[in-house]
């Protein structure tokens, strides 16, 4: 199979004076709409070469979260405990918990490499160098829809309905996505700058799985910690996509919710100005 060539998609007849001033947030993302056609080209590759040569192909997308969550059952639900008192099927709790995890425990670090994975690129032509974080991001985002999959099968198999909240479902499913999007962009930048941020954030995913309700509801946390314990924006996420797809389990998580929107906007502006103010100096930051 001939390589793709990302370099090709980038748009030919024009110049750019990179005089070492940020640009502005609405000029930014009309260059980014304008050499969209990278980002297609980098997802594009990046999906061809993550299953090109694999026997089970596509089957993979689903085969590692139902692994994980059948893990997670077993330690949380048998061994714990966890799985009574509950209205919904466990197993569809934990899909609601185990997906989210797992398209942010891949995302954050594919993002994160992203500048750095293509610095060959970065140095020989000009393109906004937000489309390789959003890009990994994306390529994800594909596998994370893909997994909701299970959750449907899931539904079959126990016979479940999910009732009107999962109108909402949406929201939250776009939330996790910007989330990621804002890590993303600020993570790759200070890689590029710090390159020991690179061994700290596969350390801090394995703790952060523990403060994460994955395999567990936030009704496990004591209600006095609760508060804090919302101040990682993926419980509002998580805990807001287990009220909208299961028939409001037990009810809207505000504090978490509202917590989690606070903090990715709060982060989503510290990213994008770190991001602006550092683009045009990142071929001489790495």
């Amino acid at each position: 199979m001939t390589p793709i060539d990302t370099t090709s998609a980038v748009i030919p007849h024009s110049w750019r004076t990179i005089d070492g001033h940020a640009p502005t947030l609405p000029a930014y993302c009309r260059e980014l709409y304008q050499y969209r056609e990278v980002a297609y080209v980098l997802i594009r590759r990046d999906l061809i070469v993550r299953f090109r040569q694999t026997y089970f192909g596509l089957a993979w997308l689903l085969f590692k979260p139902l692994m994980l969550m059948l893990a997670m059952s077993f330690a949380f639900g048998f061994l714990a405990g966890f799985e009574k008192n509950h209205a919904a099927p466990y197993p569809l709790i934990i899909f609601c918990g185990v997906i989210p995890w797992y398209f942010f425990s891949n995302a954050v670090p594919d993002s994160m490499n992203s500048l750095l994975g293509h610095i060959h690129i970065i140095q020989k032509t000009y393109f906004p160098r937000a489309i390789l974080p959003i890009a990994a991001v994306a390529v994800d985002a594909i596998e994370f829809g893909v997994a909701w999959l299970l959750f449907a099968l899931g539904c079959l198999w126990f016979g479940y309905l999910p009732g009107w909240q999962i109108a909402l479902f949406p929201l939250f499913f776009a939330q996790l996505i910007a989330l990621c999007v804002v890590i993303g962009l600020l993570l790759s930048v200070v890689n590029v700058q710090f390159r020991d941020i690179g061994n700290l954030i596969p350390f801090l995913l394995t703790i952060g799985f523990f403060v994460t309700p994955a395999g567990y509801t936030l009704t496990r946390i004591p209600q006095h910690w609760q508060t804090l314990y919302a101040l990682n924006p993926l419980v509002g996420i998580i805990e807001g996509m287990r009220w909208s797809l299961l028939n409001g389990m037990d009810g809207f998580p505000l504090i978490a919710v509202a917590s989690s929107l606070t903090i990715t906007v709060v982060m989503g502006i510290i990213a994008v100005r770190h991001f602006l103010a550092t683009d045009a100096d990142l071929v001489d930051l790495a």
